[in-house]
């Protein structure tokens, strides 16, 4: 057995399960579930297993047939490199993919294995915040994927249409640009996905930072209403407020906020101490998860943002060339769509690692808050522990230990393209 089944809830298998079939698709999660109780099982399939390495290895092969049998044409007659330097781009393209899907192909059992680990620890946590509203996150899920494989189809059509066009006005069947090139669009499709993989992975974890943040604001209104009824003192007023009894403050409080109250009523003999103990425990795990995923070569992200890196600089570069020379229209277009598609896939890998960061340090100004009241020593020690827990635990994103993932990435990149385009255009002007 390549790895040992899995057993997760419900509740976090209907959010998952888009992720499984749309990743199942393109080879990058060979996983078969089923139904046991009231949690799904998911192991291992070897049906997969086998779909997923064949299809990997027959279109790298093809892709690198196609290619080849292009290079060996004359520059006049090749469908793509038509010269030294787009030979070179070219190249470079398509080296980079092939290597991001042979390496992902070649550690696949190791990503089931880092996922499984993944969501064990989450497992552990659930436990802890159990996590039920999980309609509105798979239906999250399924936009994204779908606004995802809309846009990539969107984009590979419109470059295929584009090149027909091209080849037909040169003379040339665009048939034969299928058959040399199309196996290259479906792996970049899969790199592509794979990304998306990344996403629901940070997706599944701020989840469970914003079910800890919502627990310490149920929390934080309890220990409110046991300190000295504060929120009580804001809607009435503190002098009127100590004058009354305290059965005419609870009725006031019942009358002012019904649900607050309803929570309190329900929660009057919680341990708040014990309770965030348990927390510190919910936020250990999280920290373990986000370690599970920085550490993990098996996504890719270091090579994918390499690649990012490169095709937002080269993709500019030919881009403001088509603006200044004399690029046709449909080319322009095609430039500036494949610059708006490489700026969405940083985009797509940055923007949930930075989300997870916000909401982590709203989970700080949240015990800051609680920190403030008026409450036993049990209490404000366990307030403590986990408030010096979240200031060490800094809960940031990397690829493994190669970069920072978070916004402050988008102006390194941003920095690094405006720099190697000035390099280019000086080179193209010598």
């Amino acid at each position: 057995m390549i790895v040992e089944d899995l057993y997760i809830s419900t509740p976090t298998f209907e959010v998952i399960q888009p992720l499984i079939i749309t990743s199942r698709l393109f080879g990058l999660f060979p996983i078969s579930y089923k139904k046991n109780g009231n949690n799904y099982c998911l192991k291992w399939s070897i049906v997969y297993g086998v779909y997923s390495y064949s299809l990997s290895v027959g279109l790298v092969l093809w892709t690198i047939t196609g290619i080849a049998l292009d290079m060996k044409r004359e520059p006049q007659h090749s469908l793509r490199m038509t010269d030294e330097k787009t030979r070179f781009v070219t190249g470079g393209d398509f080296s980079i993919v092939v290597i991001i899907v042979i390496f992902g192909t070649l550690t696949l059992h190791l990503k089931v294995k880092k996922f499984w680990k993944l969501m064990i620890t989450l497992n552990q946590a659930d436990s802890i915040i159990p996590f039920k509203n999980s309609k509105r996150t798979r239906k999250a899920s399924i936009i994204f994927l779908s606004t995802i494989v809309g846009a990539v189809s969107f984009l590979m059509t419109f470059d295929i249409a584009t090149w027909f066009l091209k080849m037909s006005r040169r003379g040339m069947t665009p048939i034969y640009y299928l058959r040399y090139y199309f196996a290259f669009y479906v792996l970049y499709t899969i790199i592509i996905m794979k990304e998306a993989f990344y996403w629901h992975v940070i997706f599944l974890i701020k989840i469970r930072i914003s079910l800890l943040n919502k627990d310490l604001k149920k929390m934080k209104e309890i220990a409110n209403f046991k300190d000295g009824n504060c929120f009580l003192q804001k809607i009435v007023g503190k002098d009127h407020l100590d004058k009354v009894s305290g059965s005419t403050v609870r009725q006031i409080g019942r009358n002012t906020n019904t649900a607050i109250n309803a929570y309190i009523k329900n929660n009057e003999n919680i341990d708040l101490g014990k309770r965030l103990i348990t927390l510190s425990i919910f936020h250990d795990r999280i920290f373990e998860a986000v370690g599970i995923v920085n550490n993990s070569f098996e996504f890719c992200i270091h090579v994918i943002m390499l690649s990012c890196l490169l095709h937002l600089i080269v993709t500019p570069y030919f881009l403001l060339k088509g603006l200044f020379g004399d690029g046709e229209l449909y080319y322009i277009l095609l430039q500036s769509a494949w610059l708006i598609g490489h700026i969405g896939r940083v985009l797509i890998i940055v923007e949930p690692c930075q989300y997870c960061i916000n909401e982590h340090k709203k989970t700080s100004g949240i015990i800051c808050e609680m920190l403030s009241h008026e409450v036993d020593e049990e209490l404000k020690k366990a307030m403590t522990i986990l408030s010096l827990q979240i200031s060490y635990c800094k809960l940031q994103f990397s690829s493994c230990g190669f970069f920072k993932i978070n916004r402050s990435l988008l102006t390194s990149i941003a920095g690094a393209v405006t720099t190697y385009l000035v390099i280019l255009f000086q080179f193209n002007d010598t």
